[in-house]
């Protein structure tokens, strides 16, 4: 088949920047009115397919059936454009894959077709039926979408590749190149998250169609790493929610204090690779006083061990070096434990929390140096928090460090650096 490829963004290493982070309960991304582009390739049409889908599933939610009948009539006239976007002459001699293309294409038409029909009904029940058989549509006709594959952590800078798998030189899964984003429901089960009081949060991950994601990679030994951060960063949790049927997690936690947190969802689902996703909670209750964010690289002592940071110019687009050094009264820990997976963990998040990172090192070390490979998209303050493992304990450091958006000066005077 030949296609058009469409426009994708490029991952900034592992440093990924998000759009508006959304409050919980409140519906994630596109807007019912937006008028949205006429497609100009095959990976546009389904790209705009889903798009409509995943309105239709906001819209179901939120009681909104008006809207859905001329959403599905417009999935129906999406698919009826594929063949000339996936059908020419030499696709037709040449591969096969057009045939099954404009079969589907035909089965998307019939299910938009059922689920205008359910709409015009009011038939709520049939729309969350018919939705769910065109969430299942549309994924036939992804699967012959061109995809391009890059490492997260960029061992091999520059290169991409033509389908899923692991890197070769890091072990990581691939991430697709895309700018389709999952998304995660978050909602406390008995009603208002209060400070001091325990309460159980349920996670639902959700594909860039609303569709529920069942199927996960183990990754550094579980499925969902959950990073919660305070909002001045000041406070930081790593936890590991329960999975539950058809990707849902929970989790039961008691927040130290009221205010706004950051929820950071880690995962990766099969052929797509790593995704982050963050939800703004709201936490009842008295809030503790803000902690300015200041550069802060000074070594700290944690639960009896002292451990240094020092790291090569961190600048914005270049490889930089963040490497840890673990001591226990005095003496350098060569004993360092493996935790979830990895001989450690490099999390940070901006100032702005547009930006996170997740890094682990690139060999198996035991300590006292821990060395960690990255790259930044963004300039400005980071707080990072590196963990490892020691008989049995995790330590958690935290430390404040500066990116710069140009590299230092070599021609002599002041060292200079653009914000």
């Amino acid at each position: 088949m030949k296609a058009s490829r469409w426009a994708t963004i490029t991952a900034p290493s592992l440093a990924l920047v998000f759009g508006a982070i959304t409050v919980v309960g409140t519906a994630l991304a596109h807007p019912f009115e937006w008028n949205r582009p006429e497609p100009t390739s095959y990976a546009a049409v389904v790209h705009l397919m889903r798009d409509e889908l995943y309105d239709i599933r906001l819209a179901s939610e939120s009681g909104a059936v008006a809207s859905i009948a001329p959403k599905a009539s417009r999935i129906g006239t999406l698919a009826a454009t594929v063949p000339q976007f996936a059908l020419t002459l030499s696709s037709a001699l040449e591969d096969s894959a057009a045939g099954r293309i404009l079969w589907v294409a035909r089965r998307m038409e019939s299910a938009a077709a059922g689920l205008r029909q359910a709409a015009e009904r009011g038939d709520l029940a049939d729309v969350a039926a018919q939705t769910s058989r065109c969430g299942e549509v549309l994924g036939l006709l992804d699967a012959f979408v061109p995809k391009q594959y890059v490492c997260p952590m960029h061992c091999e800078r520059g290169r991409v590749y033509d389908r899923a798998g692991l890197c070769p030189v890091c072990n990581m899964h691939l991430q697709l190149i895309t700018s389709d984003r999952y998304t995660v429901d978050v909602r406390p089960a008995n009603g208002p998250v209060r400070a001091g009081a325990a309460t159980t949060l349920r996670f639902q991950l959700l594909d860039p169609a609303g569709s529920k994601v069942e199927r996960l990679q183990i990754v550094h030994e579980k499925l969902l790493h959950l990073i919660m951060v305070s909002q001045d960063l000041s406070w930081f949790a790593h936890e590991h929610p329960v999975a539950e049927p058809a990707g849902s997690f929970e989790l039961r936690y008691t927040f130290p204090a009221g205010g706004r947190y950051v929820l950071y969802h880690d995962f990766t689902p099969d052929s797509v690779g790593m995704q982050v996703v963050p939800v703004e909670l709201v936490v009842a209750g008295p809030e503790r006083p803000v902690v300015p964010l200041v550069e802060d690289d000074r070594p700290k002592r944690v639960s009896g061990y002292e451990i240094s940071l020092s790291h090569t110019p961190l600048t914005v687009g270049a490889d930089c070096t963040m490497a840890f050094t673990v001591a226990r009264r005095g003496k350098p820990v060569t004993d360092l434990e493996p935790f979830l997976g990895a001989a450690g963990h490099l999390i940070m998040i901006s100032q702005d929390h547009a930006a996170f990172v997740h890094s682990h090192p690139m060999t198996p070390d035991a300590g006292p140096r821990i060395e960690f490979k990255t790259r930044f998209g963004r300039s400005g303050l980071y707080k990072a928090w590196g963990q490892f493992q020691h008989r049995g304990r995790v330590l958690t450091v935290p430390f404040v460090v500066e990116v710069m958006a140009e590299a230092p000066s070599t021609s002599g005077g002041a060292t200079q650096a653009v914000r």
